[in-house]
């Protein structure tokens, strides 16, 4: 009988799972203003949905390796915490310009701790 739980990936797959959503949502909102992004209802649920993926990526990469040792200025609960609010929270109460103010703010942070943690974890990112 097979196991329902997933095996866990080594910690450089999840970074890289981790990265590429990262990159779609940088290619899916480059050149839009926030005006434009509220607009494209098909976009904005794309861009969610990455969020999504992202978070949930950086949970499992909490699970296998200690973030707050490896780069402890990483913004390591809030992608989680993001992940839960768009996953559980609930269509009418996502709010397109906290997604927006998330693109704009806090996904660089984010891409550069994950890429630290990457170049601590001995494979620098590139």
């Amino acid at each position: 009988m097979s196991s329902d739980r997933r095996k866990p990936l080594p910690p450089e797959a999840i970074i890289e799972r981790a990265l590429q959503q990262i990159a779609l949502i940088n290619r899916w909102t480059t050149g839009l203003d926030v005006e434009e992004y509220v607009a494209d209802e098909l976009r904005r649920y794309a861009v969610e949905r990455a969020f999504i993926a992202l978070g949930e990526a950086v949970k499992d990469l909490s699970r296998v390796v200690d973030l707050n040792t490896l780069d402890p200025e990483g913004p390591w609960k809030e992608p989680a915490r993001f992940r839960d609010f768009l996953a559980h929270d609930y269509d009418d109460q996502v709010i397109p310009d906290i997604v927006w103010a998330t693109i704009s703010d806090g996904l660089p942070d984010l891409e550069q701790a994950l890429t630290r943690v990457d170049g601590v974890l001995g494979r620098p990112c590139g």
